[in-house]
């Protein structure tokens, strides 16, 4: 079975952001076995979720493992993106969705944020 894997993000206007969550998606290409990674955004921001998926549809994949680049479980996470998928089954009923969780309370945060407490000195 040909997967995709799509990280998504919040979204943002602002050029930076979209850089940095850029970089991100590149990272985990490197570092996954997956041949196709695509990078959305929830709003403000493209592609979409539903133009990342109908391009993994058009190149073949039958899975999509979607994964949110959220800390929080917000209701993007618990509705706005669930509802998305349920939209995404209907349309493409030959495609099976996976949703991974948030990031959450995670050590590997804490241990992010205590470097940059540290880098200040």
């Amino acid at each position: 079975m040909k997967t995709g894997v799509i990280i998504l993000g919040h979204g943002s206007r602002a050029k930076e952001a979209a850089e940095v969550f850029d970089q991100i998606v590149e990272m985990v290409k490197e570092k996954v076995d997956y041949e196709l990674v695509k990078g959305a955004a929830m709003e403000l921001a493209e592609p979409t979720l539903e133009q990342s998926v109908t391009e993994l549809v058009e190149q073949g994949v039958e899975q999509i493992n979607i994964v949110p680049l959220f800390l929080f479980p917000g209701i993007h996470i618990q509705e706005d993106i669930p509802e998305l998928i349920e939209e995404l089954e209907a349309e493409y009923p030959e495609v099976q969705f996976n949703f991974g969780q948030n990031i959450g309370a995670d050590e590997k945060i804490a241990e992010i944020v205590v470097d940059r407490i540290q880098k200040l000195g």
